[in-house]
């Protein structure tokens, strides 16, 4: 039975692939087909649809995968680990998902299938790797790959702060993985949120997937408590200030730990804000950077 909330217009795209593919597709094909509809579509500028990471098999997009997830719990996609197809029955209902779409979606979405929608999978595979060889540098099939490839990223030792406000997950890490980031430090006291992948554990599971370590430092936070009330700059100018004034000094250890792994590895200090002058790791970076002597590098 289909479920009552409304569907993700990332979901409704899905259904319009899969229903205008008119068979059933290997995962593999899916996830290319989707990832070339954000690359070589009007898609590319949609903020909402799926980004994508370098993975096991080329890009793939953790956030697509859980809506699917989403799908198929809902009774209108049947997957497994072999294949990915609608459900039997229930046609009326995905026609009238699909025609909900715009026009220029719906023109993207048969643009693509036009183009490599009967592509032999490994042509697929190997044309795709080819085109957008940075996609393919985790994959395992060496038999596919471009040549040359490009090498891992490289990060010059620096102290690295990123901010995940208005990204996905998977565009967050793709940047932070383009960055030559290797271990990802969460600075956030509580590292709870209602973004899909960014709750500490779950962002934990990702980063390990990906090759990347993930240490929380909840030591190094601002509790919950104390942003109660947080309005305007002046606000957050406020409470960063007592944060460098009285934390990050009781803290020291801490801080002095944390310089030590940047020294080593190149890590980034991870919290939500996008503007990092209303937040706290722009003052911790500041106090890592003077017991090391890095300079301070905001991705």
């Amino acid at each position: 039975m289909h479920g009552k909330n409304p569907m993700l217009t990332g979901q409704k795209i899905v259904l319009s692939l899969l229903a205008r593919a008119g068979r059933a597709l290997s995962p593999t094909v899916f996830v290319k087909l989707m990832f070339l509809l954000r690359q070589e579509t009007a898609l590319r500028d949609d903020p909402a649809f799926y980004d994508f990471v370098p993975y096991q098999f080329g890009p793939f997009s953790f956030t697509l995968y859980r809506e699917l997830g989403g799908l198929r719990q809902a009774g209108w996609v049947a997957a497994d680990d072999s294949q990915i197809a609608l459900a039997a029955g229930g046609w009326a209902g995905v026609r009238a998902q699909i025609e909900s779409l715009p026009e220029h979606v719906q023109a993207a979405v048969g643009q693509i299938l036009s183009r490599y929608g009967r592509m032999e999978p490994e042509a697929l595979i190997r044309d795709v790797y080819a085109r957008y060889p940075w996609y393919a540098t985790r994959s395992g099939r060496s038999d596919l790959l471009p040549n040359p490839l490009p090498g891992p990223n490289q990060a010059p030792p620096a102290v690295y702060t990123a901010g995940y406000e208005g990204k996905s997950v998977d565009a967050f890490l793709n940047d932070l993985l383009k960055n030559g980031i290797q271990v990802v430090i969460d600075v956030r006291a509580n590292p709870v949120s209602r973004k899909y992948g960014f709750s500490g554990v779950r962002l934990g599971e990702i980063c390990k997937k990906l090759g990347l370590e993930y240490r929380h430092e909840p030591s190094l936070g601002i509790p919950s408590a104390e942003r109660v009330g947080l309005g305007g700059f002046a606000s957050y100018q406020r409470l960063l200030e007592r944060y460098e004034r009285v934390t990050l000094p009781a803290r020291s250890a801490d801080v002095h730990r944390v310089g030590q792994l940047m020294r080593q590895k190149a890590s980034v200090l991870l919290c939500v804000e996008r503007d990092v002058r209303c937040c706290h790791r722009s003052r911790l970076a500041n106090a890592v950077a003077k017991a090391t002597g890095m300079e301070v590098i905001h991705l």
